[in-house]
């Protein structure tokens, strides 16, 4: 079923520069998403924000995400380990 989705999200962390590294981090994937769905980011000093729009598929929109949010793990575990 189609219908017109929006998804926020906020996600806190320790330091503003790794809230900045994992959002250019994004960016390369932030190009290329099924039509009639957005990925908007901003950070705000420590806080990632992402915003997620959709007037796809549902289950199309929340495999994005997962996808998403399991690269900022993977990002945010090797920078844990590099500091």
């Amino acid at each position: 079923m189609k219908k017109n989705i929006e998804i926020d999200i906020s996600l806190k962390f320790r330091k503003k520069s790794t809230a900045v590294i994992i959002a250019k981090s994004l960016d390369p994937d932030n190009k290329d998403f099924p039509e009639g769905m957005t990925m908007s980011q901003s950070v705000k000093n420590n806080i990632l924000e992402i915003n997620f729009k959709s007037n796809n598929v549902m289950e199309t929109l929340l495999n994005t995400v997962d996808e998403v949010l399991s690269m900022i793990d993977m990002t945010s575990k090797t920078l844990e380990k590099v500091e």
